[in-house]
This record gives structure tokens, C-alpha cells and sequence, in this order.
């Protein structure tokens, strides 16, 4: 006897093996135990969500004698005869291969013929963008005002795709991706009834490269029992997905944030001697990146990533040492090398050109030179207050005061963020008279940096926070005329006359 996939063997029977959709199916029982039904359902959602499955329960469901809390019994005689496939009144139309405006009126033609088993006769068009616009003119009546015996089920992936007049005249359920929790669920059901042994993070990982999708996991769930001969391990599930082994993984990230070229190289040459594919080795690098990201800023992210501890203590690890503009940054150049590929064929030149751009930018991402000079500031005015506050110092006290307050300010906008603002600060000569605190600005954009209403408020918010003075801003132009004035005459002569 052939051997039957995992996805066509446990494809759900009844509304309560639906997973991840439980605002549809919900919707769909309240209208059987109703008598509510349609004449017509859009399902619409990626692949693998279940829209297929529901189409073919609700249509059992909407012909049983005996529903059991809105899903079908299959026990009674309708059931059993809806379940043979040479039935009449549940007709499957897969209109990526029936898409013309023919086969539609031919459809249409037979629609007023009675069902001959159950109250209704259920049309289920499978992708249904892919009709042609001829042929979606001519499904348009019959959907408008179609006999009472008659149910029509759209199911598509690409519901931008048809036509608003279609859609103004159905019923649309968006079906969402599985959350992971939900998949994997049912993927250690599925092994426990099937008697595979299995490892715990080994499940969750296959769970997570369904994606949301059920129909994709249980397929790669598929591959790994047939692979790890009925024990299904971590290790194992990681030689099926082609994906790296996390501690070297982590190596050549730690080597790419740490701007460490020549290791990084050195590891891709690896990997490609050893027949990795690049742009899973791109893919991985983004997914490592982002879990780092997440254990460095979630206090719940090891629930939330389902990975082993080991794991997170790597990438724990690895975020102590960078900063999330860091790994963000170099998040982004895998991320856009990976939509590269499609249109290259030197993969490996490709990936090596993004982790030399990631490496060489890795140590500045995130730091721009305008902030790097603003820190160099900060820390000489800094420098300055810790000699002030040397034992014996004897200070001219309204400018050396002045100067001390002024870098706590500086310090206090880097802080909040404001780093622009506090590197035109820096610019700024201070003096405190009595009750006046004067910043004199030399320069007309830094001057228009600190005026800014917006820019204004934060700096008076840190200035408070310091100082109880009041602060005064003034823009000062400067001419050094002992040095100009002599030059000017030179050129000018007597004839120039200075006012």
C-alpha cells in the first residue's frame, strides 16, 4: 500500500482538529447550529492555514442529519456518502487549471441541478484569483443569486487579486498563520500516535520553519522521521533543514559585530567547502540576529523562541557584548543580501561582499561620527569636572562653574537620546552671571538646533534638571580685528575708510 504523508493523513475531519483559526471556526458552528448559512464564503490566507480543510468540513457539516456541535457526526448516511469521492454534491474546482470563461458557464449551467444526496450542493473553487476576467464576470450572477441549494467557497492566497465585485458579494474569512505553540502542538500528537520518539527543541525547531504554515511543518516532520529513523532529534532535524550548527553560528557573528574579517572568511569558506547553500547561511545569520535582539530586550524571550538554554546563554552572551544598533545594523545587510540572491548566480561572492560590508561596518553601526565626536566632548568636559573637584583646586569660579554645569546638561541630553542636540550645545561658550546662565552660540546652526521649539524643550527639561538658573541663549558673531584689520588696510590702502 503507498505510504500517505503525514498532512494528507491527519488533514483535520471536524472543526475541533482546526488549529490557529478559532475566530473562523467559531463563526462557521454558531451559523450551522443557526441554520444561518451563506450562499457565499471567501476564505482568503497564506498557504498551509487550513482553508482548504474548513472548506470541506463546512461543507459535510452544512448536509449532516446529526451535527455534533456544528461538525459533521460521520456516522450518519449522508456523511458516509459525502465521504466517497465519486459524490455529487461537494464539487472541488481547482481554477489554476480550470480558468476559463467555458468551463465557468459550464458551471453554471448545471448549478440548478438538485443535490442527490444532502440539502445542499457545495462548490469549492480552489484559487480562485487565477480565473480569467471573462471568467469572473461570468461567476458574478450566479454568485449574486444563486439557488437555494447552492454554496459557493472561494479560497485563494492572493485576494488582491479578485475583482471587488466578487468580494462585495461573499462572506470573507482571513485565515491567520499558526501561531508556532499551536504547531508544534500538534506535531508531537502526531508523534505520539505514530510512536516517534522525539526531542522536545527538536519539535519546537520544526514547528518554527513551518512559518505558520501547518501543511509545510508536517512535511518537514515528515522528512525527519523518514532521516532520524523514527527518533527525531535536534541534530537531526538541523542536517534536514540544511540550517549551521548555533556554536559555530554564533562564532562567525560574534567575528562579523566584532569587525574580525579574516575569521569571518574564514568560516564562510568553510561552509561553502562543505556544501552549504549561502542563502540559508544568510537566512540563519538574520534569524540568530533577531533572536539575539530579542534575549538582550525581552525578559520573556527564551518562552517566546522556544530554544534551547544553551542557546540563549550563547546569545545572551553575544548581546553583552554588542549593542542592538550593532547587531540591527548587520541585521539588515543579511536581510537585504537575501533578497539578492534571486538575481545572482555567484552566491558565494555575494554573501562574502555582505559579511566584509557587515564586518567593516559592524564596529561604527549604530555610532555615527557626529556622535563619536559629541562623546569625545562630553568626556573632555567631563575631565574638566573631575579637576575641579580635585582637593586644592582653586577655580575662577563663574566661568570654571559654568563649564561644569554645562557638561552635566550635555550629558544629561545624551541620555534621553538627544545626541544632536547636545553635540550644538558643546559648541556653545557658558558663563554664569547671578542669576543668568549665558550659553553664547557662535554658529548659525547651532544656533537654529538649540531655538528649535521641539529641541528647546528637552534641553530646558535637562538645563532644570541640573541648574535652577535661568537660561539664556544668545548667537554672538565674532571679528578678530587685531588680526583682519591690518590685512584689509594692506589690501585697501588709505582709500578705505572703517566705520
Amino acid at each position: 500500500m503507498a505510504y500517505t504523508s503525514l498532512y494528507r493523513r491527519y488533514r483535520p475531519d471536524t472543526f475541533r482538529d482546526v488549529i490557529g483559526q478559532e475566530h473562523i471556526v467559531r463563526t462557521l458552528v454558531n451559523q450551522i447550529k443557526s441554520g444561518n448559512i451563506g450562499h457565499a464564503y471567501l476564505f482568503t490566507g497564506t498557504r498551509g492555514t487550513g482553508k482548504t480543510s474548513v472548506a470541506k468540513i463546512f461543507s459535510r457539516a452544512v448536509n449532516c442529519l446529526h451535527p455534533v456541535d456544528g461538525s459533521p457526526c460521520g456516522k450518519c448516511e449522508v456523511c458516509l456518502e459525502l465521504a466517497l469521492s465519486g459524490n455529487f454534491d461537494i464539487l472541488e474546482i481547482d481554477a489554476a487549471s480550470n480558468n476559463s470563461v467555458d468551463q465557468i458557464r459550464e458551471l453554471t449551467d448545471k448549478i440548478n441541478f438538485p443535490p442527490t444526496i444532502g440539502r445542499y450542493k457545495v462548490y469549492i473553487v480552489d484559487e480562485v484569483h487565477m480565473l480569467s476576467k471573462s471568467a469572473h464576470n461570468a461567476l458574478l450572477k450566479t454568485l449574486e443569486e444563486p439557488p437555494e441549494h447552492a454554496i459557493f467557497i472561494l479560497a485563494t492566497t492572493e485576494v488582491h487579486a479578485i475583482p471587488a465585485t466578487i468580494l462585495s458579494r461573499c462572506l470573507r474569512f482571513d485565515f491567520r498563520l499558526v501561531p508556532t505553540s499551536a504547531i508544534a502542538a500538534r506535531i508531537r500528537f502526531i508523534f505520539d500516535e505514530i510512536g516517534v520518539e522525539y526531542e522536545e527543541q527538536a519539535v519546537n525547531m520544526i514547528a518554527a520553519a513551518g512559518q505558520g504554515s501547518v501543511r509545510d511543518a508536517l512535511s518537514i516532520a515528515d522528512m525527519c522521521v523518514s532521516f532520524c529513523a523514527g527518533n527525531v532529534t535536534y541534530d537531526g532535524v538541523m542536517e534536514v533543514l540544511g540550517t549551521s550548527d548555533p556554536v559555530k553560528l554564533v562564532g562567525f557573528v560574534g567575528n562579523i559585530l566584532s569587525g574580525n574579517v579574516d575569521e569571518a572568511l574564514k568560516t564562510v569558506a568553510e561552509m561553502c567547502d562543505s556544501g552549504k547553500s549561502m542563502a540559508i547561511l544568510a537566512s540563519d545569520v538574520a534569524a540568530l540576529l533577531r533572536n539575539a535582539i530579542y534575549v538582550k530586550t525581552c525578559e520573556t524571550a527564551a518562552e517566546i523562541l522556544s530554544l534551547p538554554e544553551e542557546q540563549c546563554a550563547a546569545l545572551r552572551a553575544l548581546g553583552e557584548k554588542h549593542s542592538v544598533q550593532k547587531m540591527l545594523s548587520v541585521l539588515k545587510t543579511m536581510t537585504a543580501t537575501e533578497g539578492e540572491f534571486r538575481y545572482s548566480t555567484q552566491h558565494r561572492i555575494l554573501f562574502e561582499s555582505a559579511v566584509i560590508s557587515a564586518a567593516t561596518e559592524a564596529p561604527a553601526a549604530g555610532t555615527t561620527a557626529k556622535e563619536r565626536e559629541l562623546e569625545q566632548k562630553i568626556a573632555q568636559l567631563e575631565r574638566k569636572v573631575q579637576a575641579l573637584a580635585k582637593p586644592g583646586f582653586k577655580s575662577a569660579p563663574a566661568k570654571e562653574d559654568a563649564v561644569q554645569v554645562w557638561a552635566r546638561v550635555a550629558s544629561e541630553l545624551q541620555k534621553k537620546g538627544a545626541a544632536f542636540i547636545a553635540l550644538a550645545a558643546t559648541e556653545a561658550e557658558v558663563e554664569s552671571d547671578g542669576g543668568v546662565f549665558r550659553v553664547k552660540v557662535g554658529s548659525s546652526s547651532c544656533m537654529k538646533i538649540l531655538t528649535d521649539k521641539s529641541n528647546r524643550d528637552l534641553l530646558n527639561e535637562a538645563f532644570s534638571s541640573v541648574c535652577g538658573q535661568k537660561l539664556v541663549i544668545e548667537e554672538v558673531k565674532k571679528l578678530d580685528e587685531d588680526k583682519s584689520l591690518p590685512y584689509i588696510t594692506s589690501m585697501f590702502g588709505k582709500y578705505l575708510e572703517i566705520k
